[in-house]
């Protein structure tokens, strides 16, 4: 049976903050763990910075109080969620392993977007960013 996040029922905010034993996450092990485990872990990692960023820029922009303590609450569950699932990441690989795997991430990405993309400008233009994301992963 697959996960269908449109039919769970998510857990209340406020019973979402975490102790420091909660956030402290076992890291993989880059031995033995399965290259997708990783590149899913980068790929979660950036989501979770992005909706911070995005809520940042949010609560720049609004004057009402009551959205700002709001936005305050869930942007502080969020930095938790990112940190446990940044604090994932394996300690034990280079700072280049670990940017071959941010670059593996941006390639799957890409193909997988460029590969279901009807317009055909906008798939010129992901084709071109594959090619970009190649040439990095070849310099590294």
């Amino acid at each position: 049976m697959a996960f269908n996040p449109l039919t769970e029922r998510g857990i209340p905010i406020d019973k979402q903050l975490r102790n420091w034993s909660q956030l402290n996450m076992t890291p993989y092990d880059p031995d033995t763990v399965d290259p997708y485990t990783r590149c899913r872990i980068i790929t979660m990692n950036g989501i979770e910075v992005e909706s911070i960023l995005n809520a940042h820029q949010f609560a720049r922009h609004t004057d009402n109080p009551e959205v700002k303590a709001k936005l305050a609450f869930t942007r502080r569950i969020e930095q938790q969620q990112q940190k446990a699932v940044n604090w994932l990441l394996s300690g034990k690989e280079s700072t280049l392993e670990l940017t071959l795997g941010y670059e593996q991430v941006a390639i799957d990405l890409t193909a997988f977007l460029a590969r279901n993309e009807p317009d055909p400008y906008i798939k010129q233009t992901l084709d071109f960013g594959l090619l970009e994301d190649f040439d990095h992963l070849y310099r590294y």
